[in-house]
């Protein structure tokens, strides 16, 4: 038992806790949060009721007439809200954190992904990753947003209120107790679905479609983790979680409860004392120890300096004005704007002693009449707001000790900082601003979100329409996450992260646009490196394209120098040539398969109809593709051993293929001149396949190209058809007589597709053809054909690997196993490469698309491609310097669409605002992008199409100086970076090394060659002189 000394101290320490808390000498009474309501809203000490909405932000960016129309749904809004009868106890309290140094942390964490994704593809590339992180970090703020719903008491009609009260009181008698325990169920129950009808009303109004915000409700552990992440961000880690049921306590010290409560019981026998059990008040969760400066507040690792408004704005102007300056004096911002709806008591004895004594000062006559003309507005329609501005600004603490041991903290930055933000804030609209006296703990709490509610700073009447104008109701929403994206920002820092290929939209078809310079062929590189590091793909994708020039080839080069020696052949940029130093035969078919799939006898009819096209109106169209389709058909009958009266291609050791012959020695398989070439292959493809062997598979698809009818084939088999097809005629000739001269010519045009195929991408993840030289500058209809079959070829070598797929070719395999001559073991092979062809991600890219704009069909095809990407898991890029030759089919479908500006002329940017459907202000923001600089790197406008609506956005695009040199494109930059590359420690010395020592690689060149001493340098030489200058550097 205890003492009646023990009980007599326990009661002196209860009543000093008691004095304490009312007179709030501990910063933790300050709280307002009791307990969780449940599970998506908070309880405050007073009974009312609120939830917490993070706002991404607005499905756009402030342009001036949308912000006018945007603003008008707003003040629509808050006069519906107020007229309703239960309005008066509803408040909204709006937060907004801007930070211009608060990524640097945030930003290097969120590369990890990509860097590992790379690693374990062999990529080297962790410093142009970690470069872009430094990058952004640098120059991107921190944003956050909280609408804060809060429902009082007053909500009720006043003959409710008694009973809301008692009940309340009597679920907090019935609750548990303990010392510093929570107190649970503080909130009145009766304003439960009045609350829930408020939250409901405002969400509908945000994601309605003249709103169309980005915006989650947050549950009251992550509603209460933001919060104090928002004030101490240094003690709120990524493993922090709030107490707030029992079940999230393990157990809890019970020295300090006394000991006769411990032993008391009530009269169910049940103990009165669950302090053991119950999670700890929310006040000590939320708050750490803090010190008063006076003026500043010191909580966590930061000194905050709270200020507030205290006289409203005269001329109020949009959010962003002020934010644009705070980014660029780098001046951390938090604003609390507090909509209280019952404004009769804001700034209430003001407002009275003014219009009673309206007599005695101008100041006092003024407030009265402005009092009267709030009420004649208010009567009129209109909504008068009880309004108040809180704002606060911080610094690092920075402490020293003195000999005494008493801690000195320098403020001179802080100081400065909150010089510069209250000037801007009295700037903004003409407000006044005054620095928090009194308790600066308190004014620090009341300027974050959650920690004072509603905020200390005074209240005064505002009409809705002053009032909306300072709210951050167009501040852009950031949609995906930054680990998984690309990145971009806002002019004023935002971190805009944008993911290719993510679920927030339909499919992947992004359009690019842009004059010579302003950074197109850069943000195709991004896309290309994006893929080949794809933070959420196990293997690295397939990035295939077509280029005009060597606008890719830096990222191209890039990628294969990161992957080891053995891997460089997966990353391949070729000049496409019709010399016979690549040769593509399109009869070539999937390993082991005798006849051609679906989709390949689709491309193969497409293709000889192109050769054939000068047939086709005479001899008529169907005519001409029966004889093709046989003529087809037959060809691989012919060559299929299988087949009666077939001659298929028999093996020749001599003349064989090095690689097939080391492997047939090392499966110790028995070939004669009898043995046909099948039978080779389908040793090699069974023995690679149940021994997971991939060098004797690749054999078996060398081999294959010998089996299969060659080009030159058709014109025979095609002569052998002539008696069958007789009938038909073709200007007096035979048809088939016609066609054979069509094939034999072709045959002899294009050794591009004449012969063995000597190129195989199959193992090239990353391919890239540079097609310039083939398609030439011609401008005959021989020419425009021409250029017909080199893109046929080009294509069928980049996409054959990419539209297929389990759903749409597995059951055709199956359904023909014994017709394509397929054993069980080949089937169950084909089914897993297609079942693993659906898993990974795909890109099909095209640059200087107005190149294709003559070739035949070349358009369809990309739209076709375009329209059945999302099927097939393949996504498009195609990118063109002139808006107008944007495919128009996709043009409607695309999902993304870049414009790096139109090169400043405005009959073009009237073009594109035509083709996007952009109002005026748009128009002018893409008019005025002007050439990327190493500052604002390069400008874009961005039209987002997501399941959350449409985004247009005027962004800026980042590179430094790592990245620009492995893009680099330059036939100067590309040879002194390929000698590096070449003789250097490795890739990433390279880039780093050229990066530091070689800004402007012009420069430089000219520079070596004027400190020649009298000798004539070329630019090679001088190239190779800097070369040899670097490499001594390692």
């Amino acid at each position: 038992m205890t003492s009646f000394v023990d009980r007599f101290f326990d009661g002196i320490e209860d009543l000093y806790d008691g004095l304490r808390g009312w007179s709030k000498a501990d910063h933790t009474q300050y709280f307002p949060i009791a307990c969780p309501h449940d599970d998506q809203v908070l309880a405050l000490y007073n009974g009312s009721l609120m939830s917490v909405i993070r706002i991404n932000g607005f499905m756009g960016q402030y342009f001036p007439q949308q912000f006018k129309a945007l603003r008008s749904e707003w003040i629509k809004f808050i006069r519906n809200s107020t007229a309703a009868k239960n309005s008066s106890g509803s408040d909204l309290f709006w937060f907004l954190e801007f930070d211009p140094d608060g990524m640097k942390d945030e930003i290097m964490q969120s590369r990890k992904l990509m860097i590992d994704a790379g690693k374990r593809r062999g990529l080297d590339s962790e410093d142009v990753l970690l470069e872009e992180a430094r990058v952004y970090g640098g120059i991107c703020a921190r944003e956050r947003q909280y609408l804060l719903v809060v429902t009082h008491l007053d909500s009720l009609p006043k003959a409710d209120q008694a009973g809301a009260l008692a009940e309340r009181l009597r679920d907090i008698k019935s609750c548990a107790k303990g010392r510093n325990g929570m107190t649970l169920k503080a909130g009145v129950r009766a304003l439960e679905a009045l609350h829930e009808q408020q939250v409901n009303k405002i969400k509908m109004f945000m994601s309605s479609e003249n709103s169309r915000y980005s915006f989650e409700r947050l549950d009251s552990y992550a509603a209460l983790k933001e919060m104090r992440f928002s004030l101490l961000p240094d003690g709120t880690g990524p493993g922090w979680k709030a107490l707030l049921k029992p079940k999230d306590v393990r157990s809890r010290a019970t020295e300090e409860v006394r000991q006769s409560f411990k032993d008391a019981q009530g009269s169910t026998g049940k103990p009165n004392d669950w302090t053991f059990k119950l999670p700890p008040k929310l006040a000590n969760q939320m708050l750490e120890d803090a010190i008063d400066l006076g003026k500043y507040a010191v909580m966590g690792d930061r000194i905050y300096a709270p200020m507030y408004v205290s006289e409203l704005a005269t001329n109020p102007e949009h959010l962003e004005s002020f934010l644009a300056t705070c980014y660029t004096r780098r001046l951390p911002v938090r604003l609390a704007y507090s909509l209280m709806t019952n404004s009769s008591q804001a700034n209430y004895w003001n407002r009275l002693f003014a219009s009673v004594f309206s007599f005695a000062s101008q100041s006092n006559r003024q407030i009265s009449k402005a009092d009267q003309a709030l009420s004649e507005y208010s009567e009129a329609g209109g909504s008068v707001l009880g309004y108040g501005l809180a704002a606060t600004t911080w610094s690092k603490t920075k402490v020293t000790y003195g000999q005494d041991g008493v801690p000195r903290y320098d403020v001179e930055e802080l100081q400065r900082r909150a010089r510069d933000v209250e000037t801007l804030l009295q700037q903004w609209g003409g407000q006044q601003v005054d620095t928090m006296y009194g308790c600066s703990i308190e004014a620090t709490m009341s300027a974050t979100a959650g920690y004072a509610v509603p905020p200390i700073c005074p209240k005064a009447p505002q009409t809705e329409l002053d009032i909306v104008t300072q709210l951050p109701i167009m501040r852009p929403a950031s949609l995906w996450n930054p680990q998984t994206s690309m990145w971009f920002r806002t002019s004023d820092g935002v971190l805009m992260p944008y993911q290719p290929m993510s679920k927030k939209q339909n499919a992947m078809i992004s359009l690019i646009t842009g004059g010579m310079g302003y950074g197109k062929s850069n943000c195709i590189s991004e896309h290309i490196f994006y893929f080949a590091n794809h933070p959420l793909a196990s293997d690295m994708s397939y990035i295939r394209g077509i280029d005009f020039g060597s606008s890719s080839s830096g990222v191209i080069d890039m990628i294969r120098d990161s992957l080891p020696a053995d891997r460089k052949h997966e990353a391949l940029f070729q000049e496409f040539t019709n010399d016979g130093s690549i040769v593509k035969n399109q009869l070539d078919t999937r390993l082991c398969l005798r006849a051609p799939l679906a989709d390949h006898m689709q491309h193969l009819l497409s293709f000889l109809s192109t050769i054939c096209d000068e047939l086709l109106e005479d001899a008529g169209i169907a005519n001409v593709m029966n004889v093709l389709k046989t003529t087809v058909e037959q060809a691989y009958r012919s060559r299929d051993p299988n087949e009666r009266q077939s001659t298929p291609t028999f093996f020749e050791p001599l003349s064989a293929d090095p690689r097939v012959l080391k492997a047939i020695e090392k499966i110790e398989l028995v070939v004669s001149p009898q043995t046909a070439y099948w039978s080779v292959v389908d040793a090699l493809a069974q023995y690679g396949v149940k021994n997971k062997d991939e060098s004797i598979i690749f054999a078996a698809r060398v081999a294959q190209r010998h089996a299969v009818p060659q080009f030159g084939d058709l014109v025979l088999v095609v002569d052998r058809l002539a008696d069958r097809f007789s009938d038909l005629k073709y200007k007096g000739q035979q048809l088939t007589s016609a066609i054979a001269s069509c094939l034999s010519s072709a045959n002899s045009l294009f050794p591009c597709l004449r012969g063995i195929t000597n190129i195989d991408i199959t193992e090239s993840r990353v391919c890239v053809f540079d097609m310039t030289t083939v398609f030439g500058r011609g401008i005959t209809t021989y020419n425009d054909w021409e250029r017909t079959i080199y893109f046929s070829v080009a294509m069928r070598l980049l996409t054959e690997d990419l539209f297929v797929n389990l759903k749409h070719t597995g059951p055709e395999i199956k359904a023909k196993q014994k017709e394509l001559g397929l054993t069980p073991l080949m089937v169950k092979y084909h089914l897993a490469y297609l079942e693993s062809q659906d898993q990974v991600d795909k890109l099909f890219w095209a640059d200087e698309v107005h190149r294709l704009g003559k070739v035949q069909g070349a358009l369809s095809i990309i739209d076709s491609m375009g329209f059945e990407g999302r099927k097939y898991q393949v996504g498009i890029l195609l990118g063109t310097q002139v808006p107008e030759h944007l495919p128009r089919e996709l043009l409607k479908l695309a999902s993304t669409i870049f414009v790096f500006g139109v090169s400043q002329d405005m009959d073009t940017a009237i073009q594109v605002q035509s083709l996007l459907n952009l109002n005026d202000d748009e128009r002018n923001a893409i008019y005025s992008i002007t050439k990327p600089s190493a500052t604002k790197g390069a400008m874009v406008f961005a039209q987002f199409k997501t399941t959350d609506g449409v985004q247009n956005l005027l962004l800026h695009f980042q590179m430094g100086g790592i990245k620009r040199w492995a893009y680099a494109t330059e036939p100067d930059e590309r040879a002194l970076r390929g000698i590096l590359y070449r003789d250097g420690t490795s890739a990433s010395w390279a880039r780093a090394t050229l990066a530091k020592f070689v800004p402007d690689s012009e420069a430089a060149i000219k520079a070596k060659m004027d400190s020649a001493a009298g000798k004539n340098l070329s630019r090679q030489e001088a190239t190779e002189l800097i070369a040899v200058d670097l490499l001594r550097q390692q």
